[in-house]
């Protein structure tokens, strides 16, 4: 197959073109292949086939659309299955070599490694050849979305660079003449861009056009002067004054202008940390642990070989983001290089690509594009020695698993990894690894006063006690219930404890705005197992107070080695929590707002369905 986005929209296969139907059908295989191997959310794919407001029957609309390209690439393909669905959106299945865009950014990346070997001939040849590729705009005449016309956009900034590139190699090839209408169709384009129009200068002086380049050194002026009321820069008189003493030469490959930054250099102390919460209380010993962990580090500068890892995991809503930026702005002074955070999750609950991260923090390292490899491992490769050179903190949150999480541990240097997530991804290996519980019954009661209004906790003590415990104490559900007495939705702390005290209805109240305890407890759901999901519902709906390996033997009548795999599926997920029993041996607990939740899912249930464990068969229904 092979897919053409460097240009219209194209799709061909032995001589043989894909029939790409519609607007939206092409907008469609557009964003797939823009995202290839990964898969594309549901909104991401509306956004990009409906600019504007996309119609109710959006949903539908698209799956019509995937069945007919589907279809369509089947046919090409011998039967190989491309497009394929996947929990929250599809994914297009693109092999090495198949995508022009992917090897337009190879054919650059040999071309920048041959500048770095001083290889002029194979760098002009890597760059000509890249960019004999396209075809026109990147993905021609289609209305995308917003996000979608980023991503060209990134494309259309890569050809303009390899375009550079090439007419600096062959600049230093000597080859004066052929470069010189590259460079007035390049201009013609970007006329403000004083680095082309010293390439042009450069270029006609070598072919023995030293009146030509002076007099391009004036309508440069000119035009910088009409366009922006500014005298040409540095750079450009410098070029000016070596064509008048003679003793210009050609330009030296990706020269940057006097005094910027190298290539590879990074920004001045990034620091890339969200809005410290106004409102936080509590967690008074784990922030004075990662304050002992990062003061150790940064005074073991000399001795220490290996950067620091460190895990905090808890359950949803706990607060386990709000609680490391807030001791990531205590530590700041201890990481001089800078400060980096990123978040694993998105909107639509789906864990994000690993790719899409590592172009995240490669930018925030000041890596520009043209710069960042194209393979995966040469990317994490770069990042973890511009990591290894710094002294910096690195806050990683909302991590699914350890797969996803191991490219961005740095290794070697004077660094520190802050990882949060929900279960304690036991699997890696770290420094440390805190477990954050809910708040204390005094911790919670001062933030419901933080977020409410102190005249109201004091007002209706026993109220506000009610409300704490109905949230579980947890910071999440506590805020929703601040922001909504707050707004005088909820008329009193009375009315709220009222509302709560009905369990069917507890998590209905627990909204607020993109707010919602139902929402994170179904994506932690999500990533429970099949069986774990069955014997969590049972739990939740029966009577039982406590649990234990024996009690999911004789509850729901399933074999000890299922059972004690359950068990340790629903702790690790936080869907069982310790029970404050002695002398019990392992017994466990359903949070409240769990167990509602559970009950709820129960209450859904219409059909029996079988689950399958090795080999046994066990119905948890």
């Amino acid at each position: 197959m092979d897919f053409r986005l460097l240009g219209p929209l194209d799709v061909q296969s032995t001589g043989r073109s894909l029939r790409l139907g519609g607007r939206r059908s092409r907008a469609l295989l557009a964003v797939l292949l823009l995202h290839h191997g990964r898969t594309v959310p549901i909104d991401t794919i509306t956004g990009a086939i409906w600019p504007g407001e996309p119609p109710n029957s959006a949903l539908a609309n698209i799956r019509t659309y995937v069945h007919e390209l589907r279809r369509q690439l089947h046919r090409l393909d011998d039967g190989a299955q491309r497009l394929t669905s996947h929990p929250g959106g599809y994914r297009i299945l693109v092999r090495p070599g198949e995508l022009d865009v992917l090897n337009f950014r190879a054919l650059v990346g040999a071309g920048e490694r041959a500048v770095r070997n001083a290889d002029h001939d194979g760098a002009a040849e890597c760059f000509g050849r890249a960019l004999r590729m396209w075809r026109g705009s990147p993905a021609e005449g289609l209305d995308v979305g917003q996000a979608l016309t980023a991503k060209l956009t990134v494309l259309e900034e890569e050809r303009w660079s390899a375009a550079s590139a090439l007419v600096d190699a062959q600049l230093a090839l000597g080859r004066h003449e052929q470069v010189i209408p590259r460079l007035r169709e390049i201009l013609a384009e970007r006329p403000l861009c004083e680095r082309t129009w010293g390439r042009l200068m450069m270029a006609l002086s070598g072919a023995g056009r030293a009146a030509e380049a002076l007099e391009v050194y004036q309508q440069a002026r000119r035009r910088l002067l009409e366009e922006l009321a500014v005298e040409p820069g540095g750079e450009l008189r410098s070029v000016h004054s070596a064509i008048l003493n003679g003793s210009a030469g050609p330009l030296p490959l990706y020269a940057p202008a006097p005094g910027a930054a190298p290539a590879r250099a990074m920004a001045p102390a990034p620091c890339d940390l969200p809005t410290r919460p106004p409102d936080f209380v509590g967690r008074e010993y784990l922030l004075g642990e990662l304050r002992r962990i990062a003061a150790s580090q940064s005074d073991a500068v000399a001795e220490r070989a290996n950067a620091t890892v460190v895990s905090v995991f808890g359950p949803a809503g706990v607060g386990k983001t709000a609680t490391v930026v807030n001791a990531a702005y205590q530590m700041r002074p201890l990481f001089p290089d800078g400060q980096l955070f990123v978040s694993f999750g998105s909107a639509t609950g789906a864990p994000r690509a690993t790719g899409e991260v590592m172009l995240e923090l490669l930018a925030a390292l000041g890596l520009p594009q043209s710069a960042i490899p194209v393979d995966e491992h040469q990317q994490t490769a770069v990042y973890r020695a511009m990591v290894a050179e710094r002294a910096m903190l690195i806050v990683l949150d909302d991590v699914a698993d350890a797969v996803q999480i191991r490219p961005f541990l740095p290794g070697a240097g004077r660094s520190m990894a802050l990882i949060t997530s929900r279960p304690p991804l036991v699997e890696l290996d770290v420094h440390e690894r805190f477990a954050l519980p809910p708040l204390s019954g005094t911790e919670s009661l001062q933030l419901l006063a933080a977020l409410a209004g102190r005249g109201q906790v004091d007002a209706e003590p026993e109220e506000a006690v009610r409300v704490v415990e109905a949230c579980d104490r947890l910071p999440l559900a506590l805020r929703i219930v601040g922001a909504r007495l707050t707004a005088g939705t909820t008329a009193s702390l009375s009315a709220m404890a009222h509302r709560l005290a009905d369990h069917s209805r507890r998590l209905d109240e627990l909204v607020v705005g993109d707010l919602s305890v139902r929402t994170r407890l179904t994506e932690s759901y999500r990533a429970l197992d099949p069986v774990a999901r069955s014997a969590f519902e049972r739990l939740a709906s029966s009577g039982t107070s406590r649990v234990s390996s024996s009690t999911l033997r004789t509850e729901l009548g399933i074999p000890e080695r299922t059972a004690d795999r359950v068990l340790e599926e629903l702790v690790h997920h936080h869907f069982l929590v310790p029970a404050e029993t002695r002398g019990l041996g392992r017994v466990h607990r359903i949070p409240e707002l769990l167990r509602a939740y559970g009950r709820a899912l129960r209450r859904r249930e219409t059909a029996v369905v079988p689950v399958r464990e090795a080999a046994d068969t066990v119905l948890l229904v």
